[in-house]
Order: structure tokens, then C-alpha cells, then sequence
């Protein structure tokens, strides 16, 4: 069976605070975009990932995790054999490998036809990964809590997504440690999910926004972004991806093709419904 796995960004990020055991509690919209690996899963005697990237093909792959807890969680016995073709950059504050994972949770419920429910799939998804859920779901939603609760939104209006990987992951408990010293004082979810309802995409870009941008070192590359003249710019999770609203795909096709030739290798989006395709 193949599937495609989406990609996703944070077109918000609130920081709402943290809760007593250390965990930080957040009020996002997500978004899946066009960008996605793809996946390749058949019954198996045992659990076995092949990736296109050799430093992710171990039991430590999340694709791995995400077999053991379907089968733990079913009873099943059996197995997959996993092949992941990666696009989706690693480390990137895309979710990439939350939505292989999610993949694999799909796939496998197909497979074994174990026709376990969205929200069980979720469950099983919430014991490997915080975004896991939101990538078996896909499309557009608010996300709050930890990362467990989810509202499915009305779709995105239409528009062209750049997404530019540029720099080092930082330490995501180093930027967290970075906001609380600086609470937000000022929120933007409920405004993005007032402008995705209405299908407002200047209400949106309008109130594109994370907690993290902050914290993040990356101005020289805004500025350049700056350049092509964006509906909207921000940070996709806690980065160092930056993702670029234009308005249709030929400002979009223009704006890369500036941004290549200063150095950047930007990757050309749209939204999407769904976060896993059955292909």
C-alpha cells in the first residue's frame, strides 16, 4: 500500500503558559500542506523501516514506534515492512516524521483491517507523537492543550505556500525556556480560525503568527523574503522552516525563483484537506 504524508505548518503558535508538570500549553492552527514523503507499508512477520535517508533507518524511526503501538494497542500479531521516500526535510518543524508515522497507522489499520475509528487511530497516534493526530486528520484545525486537542476547521482559502529550511534546528526547550521569560501578551488563533470560517485570506495572513519567531535567529533571511513582497510571513513550529503566503502560484513561482539565486532552495506549496492520500 502507498500513501502520501503531508506536511504541515503552524499558520499560529500561541504560548498560553505551562502547566505544573513542565509541559507548555499552546493554542495553534495547523495546516497541511502539499509537501509530503511517501510511504510504502505490506504485512510483514516483523517490523522493518527502509528509508531513503540511511540516518533514519533504525528502531529509532518514529515510523517504527508508530507500528509497535498499532499492534500493541490491537492485539494484532504481525508485522510491516516500512519504505519511506523522504522530501519532507528532516528536522525541519514541518512534522515529517509525524506524518509518517501517521502513515503507517493508516496503512496498517487497512491492511489488518482492524477498522479502527479516526478518534482510535488518534489515540494510538497520540502515544507516539503530539502532531501525529493532527497528521492522520489533516486538512486545517485548532490545536490546544499539549498538542491533544484538535478542532477540525474549514478548509484554507486558496493560495501558493513557500516553505524555505534555512539554518540549524534550535533547541525547542532552550525556545520555550527563551518565551516564558517574555509571556505573550497579545493572541492570535482565535482571529486566524475567525478568518479561516469566514474565508478571509487577508484575515488570515493578517494574524499569521508563532510564539517561537521570537526567539529565532533568522532576520537576514526575512528580509530577503521581505523582498518578493508576501502576503504573510512566520516560523512552521519551532523551525527553523519559514513558510511564505503569496496569493496564487505565479507570485509564488517568482518569488522562488529571486530567492534561488541569492542562495535559498525554496519549495514551492499549497494547503491541502487531508494529511495521508491512499494512493
Amino acid at each position: 500500500m502507498k500513501l502520501k504524508a503531508c506536511a504541515k505548518i503552524n499558520l499560529t503558535l500561541d504560548v498560553l503558559g505551562k502547566r505544573e508538570d513542565g509541559y507548555h500549553l499552546i493554542d495553534s492552527v495547523f495546516q497541511s500542506v502539499s509537501l509530503c514523503d511517501e510511504v510504502s507499508v505490506k504485512i510483514n512477520d516483523t517490523i522493518i523501516v527502509r528509508c531513503s535517508d540511511d540516518s533514519i533507518c533504525d528502531k529509532s524511526n518514529i515510523a517504527y514506534k508508530a507500528a509497535q503501538s498499532f499492534f500493541e494497542f490491537t492485539g494484532v500479531s504481525g508485522g510491516a515492512e516500512i519504505v519511506i521516500e523522504k522530501h519532507i526535510p528532516l528536522a525541519s518543524g514541518m512534522g515529517g516524521g509525524s506524518a509518517d508515522a501517521a502513515a503507517v497507522i493508516v496503512a496498517l489499520d487497512k491492511l489488518y483491517k482492524t477498522n479502527l475509528s479516526q478518534d482510535t487511530l488518534c489515540k494510538i497516534g497520540l502515544s507516539v507523537g503530539a502532531d501525529v493526530p493532527f497528521c492522520i486528520v489533516g486538512g486545517t484545525a485548532r490545536v490546544g492543550g499539549i498538542g491533544e486537542k484538535m478542532e477540525r476547521l474549514a478548509n484554507m482559502p486558496e493560495c501558493a505556500i513557500l516553505l524555505i529550511k534555512h539554518g540549524q534546528k534550535l533547541s525547542t526547550a532552550d525556545m520555550y525556556r527563551q518565551v516564558d521569560a517574555y509571556p505573550q501578551n497579545k493572541y492570535y488563533t482565535q482571529a486566524m480560525v475567525d478568518g479561516i470560517e469566514k474565508g478571509e485570506i487577508d484575515t488570515v495572513c493578517k494574524n499569521v503568527f508563532n510564539a517561537f519567531a521570537s526567539v529565532c535567529d533568522n532576520d537576514s533571511l526575512i528580509q530577503d523574503i521581505n523582498h518578493t513582497k508576501p502576503q504573510a510571513v512566520s516560523l512552521s513550529g519551532s523551525g527553523p522552516t519559514v513558510f511564505v503566503i503569496y496569493k496564487d502560484i505565479i507570485d509564488a513561482q517568482n518569488a522562488a525563483n529571486k530567492l534561488k539565486e541569492i542562495g535559498y532552495s525554496p519549495i514551492i506549496a499549497t494547503p491541502t484537506k487531508n494529511g495521508i492520500t491512499v494512493e
